[in-house]
C-alpha cells in the first residue's frame, strides 16, 4: 500500500517551471557568494600588495620638497648688509638606489612570497571546506523533504487503516483493539510528520545559508565524487595536495626568511645618490646658490648592544615552532584522511544495506496489506510494516546522503574544492 501511494503521489506533484538545483551547482552558488570565501580572496590580495611593497624595498626612490616664505631678514650689519624684506625659497630633489642591503630586501621578498603562498592555501582550504559543507547540507535537505514526503504519506496511510478498522468495528466485525492501535500509530505518524517539518525547515535554512539564496527544488542525490581506491592513495594526494600543509610549510619558508631577515640587520648597506637643490635668500638678502652632488652612502650598525642577535635568536625559535607546526599538520591529516576514508567505505557498505532493507521492506508491507485484507494477518501487523518500511526507505536516503557527504569530505582533505568526476 505504501509503494503505491507513493507512486501516486509522485504523479500528481505539481511541477515547478523552475531548473531543479543540482549539487555542483550548489557547491558553485556557494563558492561564489559566502563570506568566508571573500575574506580569504581578500587575505590573498593583501598577502600579493605585501609582496609588491617588498618588492619595492629594493627599487628607487625619488624625493622632492621646497618651502617657500616671506619675512624680513637683518644680518646685523655682517658684510656691510642691513635689513631688508626677503622671500625664502628652497627646492630640493634626491634620488637613491640601494646597492647592498645584507639580504634584508631579500628577505623580506622570500617573506612576503611564502605569505602570498599561504594566503592561497587558505582560500583553496575554505573553496574545499565549503564544498564539503554543501554536499552534507544539501544531502540533509533532500533527505529532511523525502522524510516529510514519506511522513505525509504514512498519516494518509494510517488515517485510512483507522477509518477501515473504525468501519469493521461499527459493523461488529474488529475489535476496538484494531482501532485504538490504528489511532496511536496516527498520532505517532502526525508527530513524526510535525517532526519532518522542522527538519526541512532547518536544512533549508542551513543550506540558505551556504549558497546565499533560499533553495528551490532539490535534484536527486547524485552518485558520490570519484575519490582514492586505496587509504595510502589518499594519504599521498592529502600530502601533496592538503592545503593545510601547504600552508604550515608556506608559514615554515616565511619563518626561515625572517630568520635570515634578522641576521641580515647586522650587516652594514650601500646605496648611491644623486642630491640637486636650490636655495634663494635664505641667509642675507639676495643670496643664491645651486648644488648637484652624486655618491654612495654607507651606513653600517656595528654595534647595537645585543638586539641584532636577540632578533635573530627570536626568529630561529619561530622557525622550529612552524617546523613543529607543519609536522602538527602532518600528523592531523593522516588521522583526517583516515577517518574520512574509513567513513566513506562504512557508509558505501551501509548504503548497500539499507538498499536492501528498503526493497525488502517495501515488498513485505505490500504482501502484509494482501494478507491482511484477505484476513491471513491482524491489522497491527500493517501498522508495523508500513512505519518499517517508512524507516527503511529513510535509512536509505541516509546512508546515500552520508556516503557523499563522506566523499567530498575526503577529497576536501586531499585538496580538491572543484567539480567531480562521478564514481560508478
Amino acid at each position: 500500500m505504501l509503494a503505491a501511494l507513493i507512486m501516486i503521489a509522485v504523479a500528481v506533484a505539481p511541477q515547478s517551471d523552475e531548473a531543479p538545483l543540482t549539487l555542483d551547482q550548489a557547491i558553485t552558488e556557494a563558492q561564489a557568494n559566502a563570506p568566508m570565501v571573500a575574506e580569504a580572496e581578500a587575505e590573498g590580495d593583501a598577502a600579493v600588495a605585501r609582496t609588491l611593497q617588498a618588492r619595492a624595498a629594493g627599487l628607487p626612490t625619488a624625493t622632492a620638497s621646497g618651502s617657500l616664505a616671506t619675512g624680513r631678514l637683518d644680518p646685523g650689519g655682517f658684510f656691510g648688509l642691513g635689513a631688508a624684506d626677503v622671500t625664502p625659497r628652497a627646492a630640493q630633489v634626491s634620488v637613491e638606489q640601494p646597492l647592498f642591503t645584507g639580504g634584508r630586501v631579500g628577505a623580506v621578498v622570500d617573506q612576503a612570497r611564502a605569505g602570498e603562498r599561504a594566503a592561497a592555501s587558505g582560500l583553496n582550504a575554505v573553496r574545499a571546506g565549503l564544498a564539503a559543507d554543501v554536499a552534507d547540507a544539501y544531502g540533509g535537505l533532500v533527505v529532511a523533504e523525502e522524510q516529510e514526503h514519506l511522513y505525509a504519506q504514512l498519516v494518509t496511510v494510517t488515517q485510512g487503516l483507522l477509518n477501515h478498522a473504525q468501519d469493521r468495528f461499527d459493523v461488529g466485525d474488529a475489535p476496538r483493539t484494531d482501532v485504538s492501535q490504528a489511532k496511536a500509530r496516527l498520532a505517532e505518524a502526525r508527530a513524526g510528520l510535525a517532526q519532518a517539518n522542522g527538519q526541512a525547515l532547518v536544512a533549508r535554512a542551513r543550506l540558505a545559508r551556504l549558497i546565499g539564496r533560499v533553495p528551490g527544488t532539490l535534484a536527486p542525490l547524485p552518485p558520490p565524487p570519484d575519490t582514492p581506491a586505496t587509504l595510502e592513495d589518499a594519504l599521498l594526494t592529502a600530502h601533496a595536495n592538503n592545503p593545510a600543509i601547504a600552508r604550515a610549510q608556506a608559514a615554515l619558508d616565511g619563518a626561515r626568511a625572517a630568520e635570515r631577515g634578522a641576521r641580515a640587520n647586522g650587516m652594514p648597506t650601500l646605496g648611491a645618490f644623486a642630491d640637486a637643490s636650490s636655495v634663494r635668500d635664505q641667509f642675507f638678502p639676495g643670496y643664491r646658490g645651486d648644488s648637484v652632488a652624486v655618491g654612495v652612502r654607507l651606513r653600517w650598525q656595528f654595534f647595537d648592544g645585543g638586539r641584532t642577535r636577540g632578533r635573530a635568536s627570536e626568529a630561529e625559535a619561530g622557525v622550529r615552532a612552524a617546523r613543529a607546526r607543519l609536522d602538527q599538520a602532518r600528523a592531523g591529516i593522516n588521522e583526517a584522511v583516515t577517518a574520512a576514508f574509513a567513513t566513506l567505505s562504512t557508509a558505501a557498505l551501509v548504503e548497500v544495506a539499507t538498499a536492501d532493507r528498503a526493497s525488502a521492506a517495501v515488498e513485505a508491507a505490500a504482501n502484509i496489506s494482501d494478507e491482511v485484507r484477505v484476513g491471513q494477518k491482524p491489522q497491527i501487523d500493517l501498522l508495523d510494516a508500513e512505519r518499517e518500511a517508512l524507516a527503511a526507505r529513510t535509512a536509505a536516503l541516509q546512508a546515500r546522503a552520508l556516503r557523499v557527504a563522506a566523499a567530498y569530505r575526503l577529497r576536501a582533505l586531499m585538496g580538491n574544492a572543484g567539480t567531480r568526476e562521478v564514481q560508478p
